[in-house]
């Protein structure tokens, strides 16, 4: 009797071990989402011995050559295990210079009657989207050494590949005329990133970090080109193309979403959602109201939603934005449970669009009625809280119609893809709001 009690005792003593070890342990993040802003350095050697050297020095242009961009880069995050997940990125490169000259106004004799302020600029922007895996670094190295090396810094590793976009603007500014050449090129580029946070802010189901992404990429173009024809050709010999291979760093914020499971108690109403869309179905964003009408479903919930954005006269005085955009979506959960905030969202909706173009003398206004379909993935929570998005929205065709100074309006015409000229327009769209 005395051994059956001792082996009770210890069984009891083990389970209760168990419990608080399994109890201390914090759930597992599936999504995160960061934010970085900084430094990346380009390679542009043949640009800048080509063209900044060649020709814009000895005209006195510019005086300095390219060697690095100031960056931005969000990431989207999904971890499908203990050490591995999946994102899509979205990054920016930009740089740009200045040059202020007088030009010098003539008659018909060639004699100088006034001078104007002339702005030179040439600018270099790269937009890339891309697919990556990630490595939890920290958390191989805390199991394999047994040790917490990584008890509050969190490292992983991520690599992957993207499209990049690059356009080329020079252009010269004047009181008189504003001429400028566009050069751009499409490439397929690389990247890896470390990066190292530190939770600065810890909630139940949200932690927030902070911390430094060091990496590299390989994005190089072909020779540049001009308007879809020429190419860009300096001295009639050498060909220009863009670069912006190199290193980077930056100062990155990140959002992590745990996969905490709520309470019967925390589990109540929540069937509506008031978010900002970014890009998105409205093409420019909008503030959107949205309803489930079947909460209570543990499989697949519908909502309708309503937008509405109104950009007046920006950014200099001369674009008029209005967007109403209806939407029906289905939310589907990743774990056929009702207590997982991870949903996957499918849509459909139309959206009209009027875009009013001012200057001087003319009034040009856009009117576009178009579909769209929406995929891609949904945190919501089930208690009053936090509500994110990130999808791809292709955007179909539609109806669209022009009026110029109130007159002359145009017959309907389908075809476009909302502002694009494009019959099917791939789009991303970011939504952050709240639920209640």
């Amino acid at each position: 009797m005395r051994t059956f009690r001792r082996f009770l005792f210890i069984f009891f003593f083990i389970q209760n071990i168990d419990a608080q070890v399994e109890t201390s342990n914090p759930p597992i993040s599936k999504v995160d989402f960061s934010y970085t802003i900084g430094y990346q350095h380009v390679r542009m050697n043949n640009f800048n011995r080509y063209y900044l050297d060649t020709f814009a020095k000895p005209h006195d242009l510019f005086t300095q050559n390219v060697h690095h961009t100031f960056s931005r880069n969000f990431q989207l995050g999904y971890h499908f295990s203990r050490y591995f997940g999946i994102g899509m990125m979205v990054k920016s490169d930009l740089y740009k210079m200045t040059h202020v000259t007088p030009a010098y106004i003539t008659d018909n004799l060639g004699e100088i009657t006034d001078s104007v302020e002339l702005t030179l600029q040439l600018s270099f922007r790269r937009a890339a989207i891309g697919l990556f895996t990630e490595f939890n670094l920290g958390e191989y190295l805390n199991v394999k050494s047994k040790q917490s090396y990584f008890e509050n810094w969190q490292a992983s590793v991520i690599g992957g590949a993207s499209f990049d976009l690059y356009d080329i603007a020079f252009s010269s500014k004047s009181l008189i005329s504003n001429p400028s050449d566009l050069f751009y090129a499409p490439c397929i580029g690389g990247f890896t990133q470390l990066k190292l946070n530190y939770p600065i802010v810890k909630r139940k189901s949200t932690q927030v970090q902070l911390g430094i992404h060091i990496g590299y990429q390989f994005s190089k173009t072909k020779t540049l080109r001009v308007n879809s024809s020429g190419e860009w050709i300096v001295n009639n010999k050498y060909p220009i193309n863009a670069d912006f291979s190199g290193m980077n760093v930056g100062l990155g914020l990140t959002i992590k979403l745990t996969d905490h499971k709520y309470s019967a108690r925390e589990m109540h109403l929540s069937k509506n959602a008031l978010y900002l869309d970014i890009l998105g179905q409205s093409t420019f964003g909008s503030l959107v109201f949205e309803r489930i009408l079947n909460v209570e479903s543990t499989t697949i919930q519908r909502a309708i939603s309503f937008g509405f954005m109104r950009i007046n006269r920006f950014p200099k005085d001369d674009l008029g934005v209005v967007s109403i955009p209806f939407a029906y979506n289905t939310y589907i959960d990743f774990n056929r449970t009702k207590n997982s905030p991870s949903k996957l969202e499918l849509g459909f909706g139309i959206t009209a669009l009027a875009i009013t173009k001012y200057n001087y003398e003319t009034y040009h206004k856009n009117q576009h009625l178009y579909p769209s379909l929406r995929i891609g993935y949904c945190y919501r929570s089930y208690h009053s809280g936090l509500l994110f998005k990130a999808t791809l929205t292709p955007l179909l065709p539609g109806l669209s119609r022009s009026n110029y100074n109130f007159i002359n309006n145009q017959a309907i015409t389908f075809g476009s893809a909302g502002t694009f000229d494009y019959h099917v327009m791939p789009w991303l769209g970011l939504s952050i709001g709240k639920t209640f």
